[in-house]
């Protein structure tokens, strides 16, 4: 089999907190600060080692025309970077490697018929807050984490088999939630997943790439899955390239 190049696939918070409607979210201070952009820097160095050929971000590809005029605004010196991840890691990197362009790889639909999470809450109340209660445990460690380690280390713990496994399980948990929980997690929640892998594999154009893809963790457990069973590409952890 002919392989596609070698896919780096690098989870990460969210930087900048959004209401984007995740279970749960991390409090945390700004990646804007002048400590928070040294390490910044610290982790770009690291992932520019690997000589990136293209940046991949969990952007909707059916908003790749507004990312390429938003990287091109910022090389022009036209656009001030928020704290978002995909402008912190994502553009600076993509500049960095002096890259024409970054691509949007994300899926993210509502489908007709495909329970919410508030329907899986609404008929499973008390499990459901079990679960919940149990991630928030979870969220407040990740949390401490963040505030306490540097972010390339922060980024490196993350990124471990057991901690990207926990939150796979936490997805898991929630397809045991009646119906209602298997049809969310298999008619949305892998439906997603698929597509992102999909994408990736469709912009990766041969074994010289080298792709960096950044992606909230909840997703990395499955598309490493998805990623190193395909036989499509070389598969990297951040733990491979800190090595």
């Amino acid at each position: 089999m002919r392989r596609r190049g070698t896919v780096l696939l690098l989870g990460s918070i969210h930087f900048d907190r959004p209401d984007n409607g995740d279970l749960l979210h991390l409090r945390g201070g700004s990646m804007l600060t002048p400590d928070r952009q040294k390490q910044i820097e610290d982790v770009l160095n690291v992932l520019s080692d690997f000589r990136p050929t293209k940046v991949m971000l969990e952007t909707r590809s059916e908003n790749q025309h507004d990312l390429t005029l938003e990287y091109a605004a910022y090389r022009a010196g036209n656009l001030t970077l928020t704290a978002d991840e995909r402008h912190q890691l994502g553009f600076r990197l993509a500049a960095q490697m002096n890259l024409a362009d970054l691509l949007a790889i994300d899926w993210n639909q509502m489908v007709d018929g495909v329970p919410s999470l508030g329907q899986l809450r609404d008929e499973e109340p008390e499990r459901f807050d079990e679960i919940i209660a149990k991630e928030t445990e979870r969220i407040r460690q990740m949390e401490h984490e963040f505030s306490e380690l540097p972010l390339l280390s922060f980024l490196h713990k993350i990124n471990t088999d057991g901690r990207t496994r926990e939150m796979h399980q936490t997805y898991l948990t929630l397809a045991c939630l009646g119906v209602s929980g298997m049809e969310w997690m298999a008619r949305y929640w892998y439906v997603r997943n698929l597509m992102i892998f999909k994408n990736i594999l469709t912009q990766s154009e041969g074994p010289e790439e080298r792709i960096v893809v950044i992606y909230g963790l909840a997703h990395v457990h499955l598309l490493q899955q998805l990623l190193r069973e395909s036989g499509e590409v070389n598969l990297l952890t951040f733990d491979d390239i800190m090595i």
